[in-house]
C-alpha cells in the first residue's frame, strides 16, 4: 500500500551523528538527521527507500543566477560531484541493481543522471524522467543574479518576504504549488518502492520536508548541497556526504 506522509512529524525522530563534523542544522532538519561518512560502511535497505541527489554545479550556479525550469550546463567540478554521487551510491546501497533511477527532465538533472548512471553501471536509456520532481519555476526571474533581485524587481521582493511560501513570481510558483505536484509524486509511491531520485535544491528540500511533516519554515532552514546526498527510509533522513565516502 501507499505511505501516509501527512501522519508523520519530524518530532518522531532521533538524531544520531556518526563520524560527522556538521551539526544536524547544517544538514537537515534538526531534529530528524543521522549523518554519515564512510567510516559508517554499507546501510542495511528497509523495503521503501529512496537516495535523492541534487544535481552537480552549474554556470549559472557559480554565477549565482536563479535556475528554476530555465537551465544551464554542468561545470566540470559538477560532473565531478555527480560522478562522487555515483560512486558513494555504489559504496553505500545494497542491492543497487534494484534501484530505479528517476530524474528531473531538466538539462542538469539529466546530465547528472547519466554520471550516476556510468558509475553505477546503469544503462543511461533506462533513466525514468519525471517532470513533478522539476525545479521550483521561478519566472520571470530565471536567470537573474540572486544578489541583485531585491533592487530589480522591489515591490515583487517585498511580496516575496512578506509571504515565502505562497507567493508566485509572475510566471513562475509558489512553494505551495511545488509541494502539490512534489507532494503528488510522493503519495503514490509504494511501501516497496527503492528508487535513486535526481532533482534539485529547492524541489529536494521540499521533497524531504513532505516526507518528515515539516512546516515551511523548517525546510526554508534546510541546505541543499551538491558534495553529498539523502537517504529517506523508516521515516528518517539519512545525509551521506560524498566527500568523505571519495576519499
Amino acid at each position: 500500500g501507499r505511505l501516509p506522509w501527512s501522519r508523520q512529524r519530524p518530532e518522531e525522530m532521533s538524531v544520531i551523528l556518526v563520524d560527522s563534523d556538521k551539526t544536524p542544522q547544517d544538514i537537515v532538519l534538526h531534529r530528524s538527521v543521522i549523518a554519515i561518512n564512510g567510516a559508517a560502511g554499507r546501510l542495511s535497505e528497509g523495503s521503501f527507500v529512496i537516495y535523492l541527489l541534487r544535481h552537480g554545479e552549474t554556470e549559472w550556479n557559480r554565477a549565482g543566477r536563479l535556475q528554476g525550469h530555465g537551465d544551464s550546463p554542468l561545470t566540470e567540478r559538477g560532473r565531478a560531484q555527480a560522478r562522487a554521487m555515483g560512486r558513494a551510491l555504489r559504496e553505500v546501497v545494497e542491492d543497487i541493481e534494484d534501484f530505479t533511477l528517476v530524474s528531473s527532465p531538466l538539462g542538469r538533472t539529466l546530465e547528472t543522471a547519466h554520471c550516476v548512471a556510468e558509475a553505477i553501471g546503469r544503462d543511461p536509456a533506462a533513466i525514468v524522467l519525471e517532470p513533478r520532481l522539476k525545479e521550483h519555476g521561478f519566472g520571470a526571474w530565471e536567470g537573474e543574479i540572486y544578489q541583485e533581485v531585491a533592487a530589480r524587481f522591489p515591490a515583487q521582493w517585498r511580496a516575496r518576504e512578506a509571504d515565502r511560501w505562497n507567493y508566485r513570481v509572475p510566471g513562475g510558483e509558489s512553494g505551495a504549488l511545488l509541494a502539490a505536484r512534489v507532494g503528488a509524486w510522493l503519495r503514490e509511491q509504494e511501501e516497496c518502492t527503492r528508487l535513486i531520485v535526481v532533482s534539485h535544491g529547492f524541489a529536494g528540500r521540499v521533497l524531504r520536508g513532505l516526507y518528515v511533516g515539516a512546516a515551511p519554515v523548517e525546510i526554508f532552514a534546510m541546505n541543499e548541497p551538491q558534495d553529498g546526498f539523502f537517504r529517506l527510509s523508516g521515516g528518517v533522513i539519512t545525509a551521506i556526504e560524498t566527500a568523505a565516502l571519495s576519499d
